[in-house]
């Protein structure tokens, strides 16, 4: 899986609050997860979830089976829809499809029905109306969905779009656990019919939002003109480009678990928290609000994140994190812990599922885009059915969920290992313990520190290269490292070189100096290095400025080292590093720090030692962001 392509952001680009666009999008949105919730809240007494004998999964898998079936059929022409015509009008036509779905239902349930706890004879001996209600909702839930993903990109700058797709994710769920809040005691204490009008409601206000959107023009080639009305176009693409076709897989076996969670839920609720019966679907509703609130969380967690790259490695370990969420479900009995547990596999479960969705839309062709969404949907659908079908007609369905928990969770866990081991040891660098090192310096320094690099071009990728920075902090070498995808040769004092961390020296090959050791030495050394091709990193201070951020005088030793060695100078400039007298402070405080890489050059020959030293400390200075001494 690789890294999402990296562009520079604009300063003509307006910040997503000020996406008048965008921010219609996300209301729309929001108030149509609000609507689904409802539907499907008030199908279960409809369904007689309340009765002694019924099975809380079963009954929630059917209604979840209906909810989802019809994307089999839908997805890929909701696909179809989104790349051949205006996707806002799809939208809005969606919505309102959804509004008069919901209309239906109201008028379908008689008049002064009683609250939800109460039987609803007049409903539930007509099982197949609730079905098709809810399944009429899906359907026109699986031609929004693609239309949807595919104008996200069309109304927000690339450089916003994870943080775009975090908080259409997070506002996403704050409407569903307003549903749930709110869904849940207003049809199990007021009515059902008062659930469903609230959700005609939200349809049929919020949808026409869509109608304002402003859509940037598409950006097509002529091949993709050509081939765009080609039916299989989105299988053929999805084949010919492995990364995608990796990332629909784990999105396919995230979403195998996750309907697995959702039904194991119900269950855990009607039979093994020992919660009164009459309170089951507020129970089950709050520990669904919990975990949607885990899911905002994580929707937060994302967008402070930032960063897209070694998004791939970051997914990786949040779905090892939700697997291990999922893994103490099933073992835990207590309802209190349970809310907990619910939570974290929310909360890394929606970090997960926007890195994957926020990698997908970014290496996906925008012509195609909206199949491959569409077709990717389908396929989620195709497990979600066959999961959801089977424990609706399973015997004893809420005896099973535990059992069924105990296989997803490793089975989860297993995949993040194995896609974490592909993504940490596949890299630019000579060994897979050196790329190792590098992705996790890399994911430290990026999600950390935010770093920001600058003119990285400038960094010759062959050759003898001598990077010459200022020394703000302990971190300085991790952030130089993660900006510079060649092994950087470091000086290192030998009594920081201990003897448990041995595979690590190996690796790296620092140069070990006593404090004794003479200059002459360490000069030979660095030079035979220089000869060999390598890139070194020097910082010319020779100390720490720590808490001040005032260039020190530099040593002279460099001026010989890139005579010698025959090296290219890149002059370089950290900034943001955070300041602190004690140096663990530098590794535990986050900050949002630049690398700042200026043109190489090569000094010139008939330069004395002195020379070349002013001119590099020129050259350093110039790439300050403020004058400095």
């Amino acid at each position: 899986m690789p890294d999402a392509p990296r562009h520079a952001p604009t300063t003509l680009t307006p910040p997503l609050w000020r996406n008048v666009s965008f921010l219609l999008m996300w209301s729309s949105v929001a108030a149509s997860g609000f609507g689904d919730r409802l539907i499907q809240l008030a199908a279960e007494p409809m369904l007689g979830v309340y009765g002694p004998t019924a099975q809380a999964a079963s009954i929630q898998s059917a209604i979840t089976f209906f909810f989802v079936l019809p994307y089999m059929a839908f997805t890929l022409f909701g696909g179809w829809l989104a790349d051949h015509f205006p996707r806002k009008w799809i939208l809005l036509a969606c919505d309102q499809s959804r509004a008069v779905v919901l209309l239906v239902a109201f008028f379908m349930i008689p008049l002064g029905t009683a609250p939800a706890i109460s039987a609803l004879p007049h409903i539930t001996h007509h099982y197949w109306k609730i079905y098709l209600i809810v399944a009429a909702t899906g359907a026109f839930a699986a031609i929004f969905n693609p239309a949807r993903s595919s104008t996200v990109p069309q109304i927000v700058h690339t450089h916003h779009l994870q943080r775009a797709n975090a908080v259409l994710l997070g506002m996403g769920l704050i409407a569903s656990l307003v549903g749930l809040t709110i869904g849940g005691p207003l049809v199990e204490k007021v009515s059902v019919r008062a659930g469903v009008m609230t959700g005609f409601l939200c349809f049929a206000i919020s949808g026409w939002f869509f109608a304002f959107l402003r859509i940037r023009p598409r950006r097509t080639s002529h091949a993709a003109t050509i081939t765009r009305t080609t039916p299989t176009r989105a299988l053929t693409y999805i084949r010919r480009h492995r990364a995608v076709r990796n990332l629909i897989v784990l999105n396919i076996l995230y979403w195998v678990a996750a309907y697995v969670v959702y039904a194991a839920i119900a269950a855990l609720n009607k039979r093994h928290y020992a919660l009164p019966i009459e309170s089951y679907l507020s129970h089950k509703s709050t520990m669904l609000s919990i975990l949607g609130a885990g899911m905002l969380s994580g929707s937060f967690l994302v967008a402070w994140i930032r960063t897209r790259r070694e998004s791939g490695t970051i997914a990786m370990l949040f779905l090892l994190a939700t697997s291990a969420a999922m893994l103490l479900l099933a073992i835990n009995r207590s309802y209190g812990l349970g809310l907990a547990l619910a939570y974290f596999a929310g909360l890394f479960g929606g970090s997960f599922m926007i890195l994957i969705d926020t990698l997908t839309q970014s290496i996906t062709a925008n012509f195609v885009l909206g199949r491959v969404f569409g077709l990717r949907a389908m396929l989620n659908t195709a497990s979600g059915v066959a999961v959801n079908l089977i424990i609706w007609r399973l015997p004893q369905a809420d005896a099973w969920m535990i059992p069924a928990l105990y296989v997803a969770a490793p089975m989860l866990t297993v995949i993040a290992l194995v896609g974490l081991w592909r993504q940490i040891t596949v890299g630019p660098m000579p060994s897979r313990m050196a790329n190792t090192l590098w992705r996790l310096g890399r994911l430290y320094c990026l999600v950390w520190h935010h770093l920001t690099v600058v003119a990285k071009h400038h960094v010759p990728t062959t050759g003898p290269v001598i990077i010459a920075s200022n020394h703000t902090t302990g971190v300085d070498p991790f952030l130089l490292q993660t900006a510079v995808r060649r092994l950087i040769t470091w000086l290192m004092l030998t009594s920081y070189m201990t003897r448990p961390l041995s595979f690590l020296w190996r690796t790296i090959r620092p140069i070990g100096l006593s404090r004794d050791t003479s200059d002459l030495g360490k000069i030979r050394q660095l030079v035979a290095r220089l000869r060999d091709g390598d890139i070194v990193g020097l910082f010319p201070e020779g100390r720490l400025q720590r808490e001040h951020r005032d260039l020190n005088p530099f040593e002279p030793g460099i001026a010989m080292v890139a005579r010698r060695g025959r090296a290219v100078i890149v002059p370089t400039w950290i900034c943001g590093t955070p300041r602190a007298k004690n140096m663990l402070w530098h590794f535990a405080k986050p900050s949002h720090a630049t690398v700042t890489f200026g043109p190489p050059y090569r000094p010139s020959s008939d330069q004395s030692d002195d020379q070349i030293v002013a001119e590099l400390r020129a050259r350093m200075l110039a790439l300050a962001p403020r004058p400095q001494t």
